[in-house]
């Protein structure tokens, strides 16, 4: 994500601040978390608590033994840990569940009628023995559940969508869970706390998604959580004259008899929930293959063009640079969906990167573009093991914005940076997760790392990276752990000082 702030404007916060070059303080071992594509972040008391034999006191009839537990307090899951079951995230303790791992999402959307009419099967592999599961529903209105063919019950609390399995699942054995629903889906209200409402947004001209981080239910049932990736095939049904834009590639398409359109995209590489993305609306859609087979496929608004311009054009060039620097671009395709919103900010969903107007007729096009192709690599193939990791996705898209601002000849933003004392990268909450700091000074952490050591170890250290952990999680642990091992102890200590210490450090001269 990039929240659009004028470069103007960044510049009088820069000339209003001092340098601060206090001495670094010494840190405590920072946690370590494992990481896989199913990395586990459970609380002592998750480990000590089965999430599938707790009963419910107030279920409802023939519901017995289903654990409902807490389910985070409220829609959104901002509030109250749920302890039985919850993947235990320290920003979101609402969200997510663990006891199985899904491995692919079927999504059927009909757009025809007055309200949006889905289907969602959700394929999923059990980790642990279960007679009941949790998945992610925001709002709309379930009308069955059926888990390999069979008719399942349910009950609902909060943003808890509780299954009853007709036959338990052993450890290791997979199913098929079919979610049929409809109504009208609605964005989450967060209030002040996060920068837009989060979700399926529907708008006159048709409809968008913006999900990060916890919207991805607003729309289909999921386990809404970046630890558990997916491969994804999302359907549309879209009236006459409008276009269902996706994730992925177009592998199937066909038109109605009233004039409606229906389009299959799958996107073949795991995805995290909250990158998912759709588009309904009439749209423009421009595509070109590489020569290496990679799909460039824009798709901007009709009402969009105008403001959109040629800022495209350059995305060839950018893709190319990108994959010199951090290793081979790691999807089947790529493109910038454009919106006729003023949006306020841009979002990296996996594929199909959201932007408004504002930014497109805006002079910081270019290095929001950037900025969101990089998340592709950092935040998409790689994602956060947990929500507190978030500046592994901002601070590396922040540095490759600066980086391709200064190659394309435009201003070295790294001496804005410097000058604007910022909060430590810690002790994140929902309200503090997406703050200038986890730009600014998660950027300044990777350009002190590379003027410390070079730019040869320093880009083996981000090839390293993506090979190492690419198409799953990672931890902050784990990149101390990889510069460790790569460029030493006193590299690593730098980094931790920079995201952790009270005080920011003083960025090395540049070799």
């Amino acid at each position: 994500m990039h929240r659009f702030i004028p470069l103007l404007l960044l510049a009088l916060i820069a000339s209003a601040c001092v340098s601060t070059g206090d001495d670094a303080t010494e840190l405590p071992e920072v946690e370590a978390t494992t990481t896989t594509s199913r990395a586990q972040r459970t609380t002592a008391a998750d480990e000590r608590a089965d999430p599938t034999t707790t009963a419910a006191p107030d279920a409802e009839p023939g519901l017995a033994g289903l654990d409902v537990g807490d389910p985070g307090g409220d829609m959104s899951g901002l509030t109250a840990a749920r302890l039985p079951g919850s993947i235990g995230d320290p920003t979101f303790p609402g969200i997510g569940n663990v006891g199985y791992d899904v491995t692919r999402y079927d999504v059927s959307l009909d757009f025809t009628g007055p309200e949006m009419q889905a289907q969602t099967v959700v394929t999923l592999t059990a980790q642990i023995d279960l007679e009941a599961l949790n998945l992610d529903l925001v709002g709309m209105d379930v009308d069955e559940i059926r888990v390999d063919d069979e008719p399942a019950l349910f009950n609902r609390d909060g943003r808890e969508l509780i299954v009853r399995l007709p036959n338990p699942l052993t450890a290791g054995q997979s199913a098929e869970v079919l979610v049929a629903y409809h109504g009208t889906p609605e964005p989450i209200d967060t209030g002040e706390g996060l920068p837009f409402n989060l979700g399926f947004q529907a708008r006159t001209w048709g409809n968008f998604v913006a999900s990060e981080p916890i919207g991805a239910a607003t729309w289909f049932p999921s386990n809404d959580h970046p630890q558990d990736k997916a491969i994804f095939a999302v359907t549309m049904t879209v009236p006459a004259g409008q276009s269902a834009i996706g994730p992925g590639q177009v592998v199937e398409e066909s038109q109605g008899p009233d004039g409606s359109t229906t389009v299959r995209w799958e996107a073949r590489e795991p995805m995290s929930t909250y990158l998912a993305s759709i588009a309904t609306g009439e749209f423009d859609v421009q595509t070109e293959v590489l020569d290496s087979g990679l799909v460039l496929r824009h798709a901007v608004h009709v009402d969009a063009i105008r403001a959109t311009g040629d800022e495209l054009q350059t995305t060839r060039e950018m893709m190319e640079a990108f994959e010199e620097q951090f290793g081979p671009y790691p999807f089947a395709t790529y493109g910038v969906l454009v919106v006729p919103e003023q949006l306020g900010f841009a979002l990296e969903n996996q594929t199909l990167s959201l932007f408004g107007t504002d930014i497109m007729s805006s002079p910081s096009a270019q290095p929001i573009l950037a900025h969101e192709l990089a998340h592709q690599w950092f935040g998409n193939n790689i994602s956060p093991a947990a929500w507190d990791d978030i500046w592994l996705n901002e601070g590396f898209a922040t540095w490759a914005e600066w980086w391709w601002t200064e190659r394309i000849g435009g201003r070295d933003m790294t001496t804005v940076a410097r000058t604007v004392p910022m909060d430590p990268i810690k002790d994140l909450t929902p309200d503090t997760l997406f703050d200038f700091n986890i730009y600014w000074r998660g950027g300044l952490t990777l350009e002190a790392l590379r003027r410390e050591i070079g730019d040869d170890v320093f880009g083996d250290i981000l090839r390293q990276w993506t090979e190492r952990y690419g198409g799953g999680v990672a931890s902050t642990q784990n990149f101390l752990d990889l510069v460790t091992e790569i460029a030493g102890s006193d590299a690593s200590n730098s980094v931790s000082q920079w995201i952790f210490s009270p005080t920011m450090p003083e960025l090395p001269a540049d070799r």
